[in-house]
């Protein structure tokens, strides 16, 4: 047989030899080398996993609870053997050893990433995969479990990833075992008693770190571990409680040798107070994270330590969230900067012209500061590449002209507060790619014409021009190209006329404060099962709500407040099973509350006042709305008594009940209201699931008008976490004031009056220390005012008028300081501030003791006045007199000043006299 021969003289057999060579590396290498094959990777049909690997997986699956079916091709039978084609299991195309398990909730469907967690507990059969280098576990849910400590001896892992799947405990030290892990995520979980870092000081290979969200607050070495990882790339330690000394260390780090290969640092959310020099020193660095720390001082000075080798290589520069002053410093030394996010800080001054020298700039963040002057167009004629622009809410005014064409395409544009008017920018137009146009409060008066509409581009998804003074009928916006419209916010302007059509899939609608008219039926075609926000509010729309509210089956906020709608609640209302805030209020509604909508069992805010609602209050919304803060039936028609059902709502902060019809005895219960009870605050703006304008800003709550102190005051949502509040006043209700009441420790207000209630005020009235407004009048209570209600010392409002109250008005500076006419109509009470005084308080007449007191007064006083002239008088005259003997020439002078005097008042005597006869002989 001949030899084949090859280049070099090397023979066939050779050839062979190596080939064999390298397949018996390759089952030994093949993790390093990375060949994987699974489902949707490769061809797997060819591939045969391991036996003993098989039954480690099925030993793993049965520790995990899959309520999803994740994992349902993980069988034990012959019909789906191979492990390679299992879901989420890789494996060598070559020797078919299990090398990757990608495990995570993160799964992807036709509505896009969603979650579906696995439960249970990480079984220690994974140390039969003795080739596994990749173990990604993130957004499960292992129900605040431990780390296994057996992790540490799967050696040959380079990715571990076990980010948000509710973890606790200690980090096991064990970790430090990797020593092949180039990337480590333990983020968002809830870490236990973390106070070294000594641990990862072992991991040598590592090129990313995550530990966002990991209380690392006494781990005081944490900077010296972390500048010691030598292939460190990515570090990401936002939110993890620093001390807030340790950035000093920064100082003292060796340049040459710590983050030599540092490209990405995220500190954000920490308590830094200032950016070192050194950082300044990191050529590799790309991308700073500082944002929501305690960074002040002036912006120049920060950058400053900046201008070190880094300003070569950075390309993101996030600042936002700080305190940082002073003007926009030149930023052209920043070569590769693509984005600056200097947003909600304190800058002033106006933008500097070196910013648009950043030809590579895609991102200008600057959005809530004190800037202030004019932008021209010139400032961006050299920003080709930006994409996204920020300039809202500062005192900055865009002056481009009307035909000017941008040299950029912008994806979003953020100009709230930026004086755009009077008449739409005509260069927005020229934008096709724009999916964020937020141009509120812009004094734009201008109206919108179906052609503006066409012309927006069919990427757009948030339209907000809310806050101006835009006017006219709005022509249907559910047009072809702004299907892709989730929310659109035309709030505060003057538009008129009926509601138009608008996309079928919306998640935010916000038409509040106009003058729309109408019916809402047209609505109904918003059919796409997305609406989450809808807000009507204050405007002039009227006839009957449509059936149609179960086509919204994601409505979290529903507010049709202020208008002219009638008739009965529709039942379909009962259908929204996630809707948080509920606002009827300022309406013609009548009839009973539809008991539909005990199927809201989410609701938090139900503000149904000013209405002609009737019936009894339903039992209902006590027993099936148990997530309620406010609840108000103010001014309507309900009659009957107060349900006991009412006091399970633990988390009840405001109860209106105020100006209806209802009769009976106030419940003894209500000291259930656990939140008035205590120190808990719900801010509604954090309870209620915020909607976010595609990740940018959360939606902020409507407020809510709350009666009191006599008046009526509009709260927003923080505010409205603060207030604890009960008005039961102008019903019929009867019998005593409950004892039990007084056990609302954290009560704002108490306002019972205009009622028939009788009996005592309760003597532990004086416990409610935190009452700011007390109303107890038009009653019929009886005896003294309890001694304790004196000590109410935040007290500003108190009327306890037209009752039986009687005795004297306990001493106090709170209640002496009140007006009289809050004490009036009681016969038989009496003390300041009341004129009337209490038996033996009399005072006395001046015929008797007092004259005498005052007689004695007058003599005390006039001696004191004599002897007091006497002694001025010898001070006085000895004084001057002492001068005029010692000194001869001012005794001459003040001799010399009589004379003269004496002569001048005789001759002007004279002078007078003759002028005198002369006027009187004129006469005669």
């Amino acid at each position: 047989m001949k030899m084949i021969t090859l280049t070099g003289g090397r023979s066939f057999k050779l050839l062979l030899l190596h080939a064999f060579l390298l397949i018996m590396l390759s089952a030994h290498l093949s993790p390093a080398l990375g060949f994987i094959s699974g489902v949707g990777v490769g061809d797997a049909n060819n591939i045969r996993c391991i036996e003993g690997e098989r039954q480690a997986l099925l030993e793993f699956k049965k520790g995990l609870v899959d309520d999803y079916g994740r994992l349902s091709s993980w069988q034990s039978g012959d019909e789906n053997k191979n492990c390679c084609n299992w879901e989420g299991v890789r494996c060598s195309n070559l020797t078919g050893h299990v090398l990757e398990l990608h495990l995570s909730a993160l799964q992807n469907d036709d509505e896009g990433e969603i979650t579906k967690p696995f439960g249970g507990m990480i079984s220690s059969s994974l140390l039969e995969l003795p080739y596994l280098t990749f173990l990604d576990l993130s957004l499960n849910n292992f129900n605040q479990s431990y780390i296994p400590k057996f992790i540490g001896s799967l050696s040959n892992l380079k990715h571990l990833n076990l980010a948000d799947a509710n973890l606790s405990g200690p980090i096991p030290h064990h970790l430090q075992n990797l020593s092949h892990l180039q990337l480590l995520d333990l983020s968002w979980n809830d870490w236990k008693n973390i106070e070294t870092l000594e641990w990862l000081s072992h991991l040598s290979s590592i090129e990313d770190l995550d530990l966002s969200y990991t209380n690392l607050s006494v781990a005081n070495d944490w900077f010296e571990v972390v500048s010691s990882l030598p292939n460190l790339k990515t570090l990401l330690m936002q939110s993890c409680d620093l001390p807030p000394m340790s950035l000093s260390s920064f100082s003292h780090f060796n340049d040459s040798k710590s983050f030599a290969s540092l490209k990405i640092l995220d500190l954000s959310e920490n308590q830094l107070v200032h950016v070192p020099k050194s950082l300044g020193n990191i050529c590799t660095l790309r991308e700073l994270n500082l944002w929501s720390n305690h960074l002040n001082g002036q912006l120049v000075e920060l950058i400053t330590n900046l201008s070190g080798c880094v300003k070569d290589s950075l390309e993101i520069l996030a600042l936002s969230d700080n305190q940082i002053t002073g003007s926009l410093p030149n930023f052209a030394i920043f070569l590769s900067l693509k984005e600056i996010d200097l947003s909600m800080n304190k800058l002033n001054g106006t933008l500097p012209k070196s910013i648009g020298n950043l030809y590579m700039l895609e991102v200008l963040s600057v959005d809530s500061n004190l800037l202030q002057g004019v932008i021209s167009e010139s400032l961006f004629s050299n920003l080709s590449k930006l994409q996204s622009l920020d300039l809202s809410n500062n005192s900055l005014s865009l002056e481009f002209s009307f035909d000017w064409v941008p040299p950029f395409q912008l994806n979003r544009i953020h100009l709230t507060s930026c004086n755009l008017g009077p008449r739409f920018p005509n260069w927005i137009l020229t934008q096709r790619n724009v999916s964020f146009l937020e141009i509120s409060n812009n004094k734009i008066s201008d109206t919108i014409s179906a052609e503006w509409l066409a012309d927006l581009p069919p990427t757009l998804k948030i339209l907000d021009l809310s806050n101006n003074h835009i006017y006219g009928q709005l022509p249907n916006v559910s047009t072809k190209g702004l299907n892709d419209l989730s929310k659109i916010d035309w709030s505060a302007n003057s538009l008129e006329g009926p509601l138009p059509h608008f996309p079928t899939n919306l998640t935010i609608l916000n038409l509040s404060k106009n003058q729309f008219s109408g019916s809402i039926s047209s609505l109904c075609k918003i059919n796409g099962q997305f609406l989450a926000y809808l807000d009507l509010s204050n405007n002039r729309l009227s006839g009957r709500l449509p059936n149609c509210f179960m086509q919204w089956p994601k409505l979290v906020v529903l507010n049709l407040a202020g208008n002219h709608f009638f008739g009965e609640v529709p039942s379909s209302l009962g259908s929204l099973s996630v809707l948080n805030s509920l606002s009827l209020n300022n309406n013609n509604f009548s009839g009973n509350l539809p008991s539909s909508l005990r199927n809201c069992s989410s609701l938090i805010v139900m503000d149904m006042r000013n209405n002609r609602f009737s019936g009894n209050v339903p039992a209902w919304i006590g027993e099936c709305l148990p997530s309620l803060i406010i609840l108000s039936l103010r001014s309507n028609m309900f009659n009957g008594s107060i349900p006991l059902h009412l006091c399970w709502l633990q988390d009840l902060q405001i109860l209106d009940l105020s100006l209806n019809d209802i009769s009976g005895t106030i419940p003894q219960c209500l000291n259930n209201f656990t939140s008035m009870a205590q120190k808990i605050n719900y801010f509604i703006e954090e309870v209620i699931p915020p909607l976010y304008d595609g990740g940018i800003m959360p939606i902020v709550w409507d407020s809510v008008m709350v009666e009191l102190k006599r008046n009526e005051f509009e709260y927003h949502g923080l505010n409205l976490g603060l207030l604890k509040i009960i008005n039961l006043s102008s019903n019929k209700l009867i019998g005593k004031l409950p004892i039990e009441i007084c056990n609302l420790l954290d009560l704002i207000s108490l306002n019972v009056s205009r009622n028939n209630l009788i009996g005592e005020i309760p003597q532990m009235i004086g416990q409610l220390k935190q009452l700011e407004s007390l109303d107890l009048s038009s009653n019929q209570f009886s005896g003294e005012i309890p001694s304790s209600i004196s000590e109410i010392n935040f007290l500003e409002f108190l009327n306890l008028s037209y009752n039986n109250l009687s005795g004297k008005i306990p001493l106090g500076t709170q209640l002496q300081g009140f007006d009289a006419s809050y004490f009036i109509g009681n016969r038989a009470l009496c003390g300041t501030p009341l004129t009337q005084k209490c038996p033996g308080e009399e005072t006395p007449s001046r015929s008797e003791a007092t004259t005498k007191d005052i007689e004695e007064n007058e003599d005390e006083l006039g001696k004191w006045f004599f002897m007091g002239t006497g002694c001025g008088f010898a001070i006085g005259f000895w004084g001057v007199c002492s001068s005029l003997l010692l000194k001869r020439s001012w005794r001459h002078a003040y001799f010399l000043l009589l004379d003269n005097m004496k002569d001048w008042i005789d001759v002007t005597i004279t002078v007078n006299i003759a002028r005198l006869q002369r006027k009187i002989q004129r006469q005669g």
